[in-house]
């Protein structure tokens, strides 16, 4: 029965992201054109599609649950998985409207704040701490330091996986190798209520690859935020802790190093990542 909600989560998850997708490639906003890492104009329209998935394919699944169906969600994973869509899309667009931004990382946003600037960068990480926190209690309860704890890995998951999106797919790949290396430990609950954004992403990946389309902090984010969420449920204290660890080191680093360097010196790396593109 797992398998059949998956199915049906996934599969609502796809139809919904391809009626997205078809209408704003084809009219996208000026506002939300964008030079790619090649130079190219690129609309950066696909984390619309990946939301309107997610959230259809969450939506589905909670209202057979609501019917009494067992395989679906719960209340509380489905609303957490669904606060976190919401919230970090909706910063996402915010940031995406407000076009490049020259204060970039968590030294340049923090500096704009010292300044009394908000930067779409700044709203982006605050709307992680909070909705992670939020997403926390709701899986939690009463637990305030596994709160803590899933809300911190939203957070900077979140940001990391923003961090991916400066090549064709890049995002994309890392989300979904995460996704499915918990997808053997994690909560048969919070497979469900995000299988409809993981497919949703998969839908559209080809159109990254492809370099028609990007999607954006309106899908690195949610996406992100999703995929920190699985992290830290799939894990006990000892294990969130040491991600946390690794996902701050992995923040900071990016501060002073460039992960595309990286990729770029690294052949195994590289070799990932421009898998799929038609372009390189």
């Amino acid at each position: 029965m797992i398998a059949l909600a998956l199915a049906i989560g996934a599969l609502v998850g796809v139809a919904g992201a391809r009626a997205v997708v078809g209408p704003r490639l084809a009219a996208p906003p000026p506002a939300l054109i964008r030079l790619n890492h090649r130079g190219l104009k690129v609309p950066a329209v696909l984390g619309e599609a990946v939301v309107m998935g997610g959230l259809l394919g969450l939506g589905t699944l909670a209202i057979a649950g609501a019917a009494g169906w067992d395989p679906a969600p719960g209340p509380r994973m489905a609303g957490a998985v669904a606060l976190l869509i919401l919230v970090m899309g909706a910063a996402g667009a915010w940031d995406d409207h407000q076009g490049d931004e020259r204060p970039r990382g968590f030294k340049g946003h923090l500096g704009a704040l010292r300044s009394v600037r908000l930067t779409g960068g700044l709203v982006k990480l605050l709307a992680g701490g909070v909705a992670g926190l939020a997403a926390g209690a709701l899986v939690t309860g009463a637990d305030p330091l596994s709160t803590i704890e899933i809300g911190l890995t939203v957070a900077l998951m979140a940001n990391l996986i923003n961090l991916m999106d400066r090549a064709p797919g890049r995002a994309g790949k890392v989300s979904v190798a995460a996704w499915i290396s918990f997808a053997l430990i994690a909560p048969a609950g919070y497979l469900v209520a995000s299988c409809g954004l993981i497919a949703a992403l998969l839908a559209v990946i080809w159109d990254d690859l492809g370099e028609r389309g990007m999607l954006g902090d309106c899908g690195a984010n949610p996406i992100g935020a999703v995929v920190g969420l699985g992290t830290a449920v799939s894990l006990e204290r000892p294990g969130r802790w040491l991600a946390i660890a690794l996902l701050l080191a992995l923040n900071l680093a990016s501060e002073k190093w460039s992960f595309s360097e990286v990729i770029a010196r690294t052949p195994w790396m590289r070799a990932v990542d421009s898998w799929g593109r038609t372009r390189s």
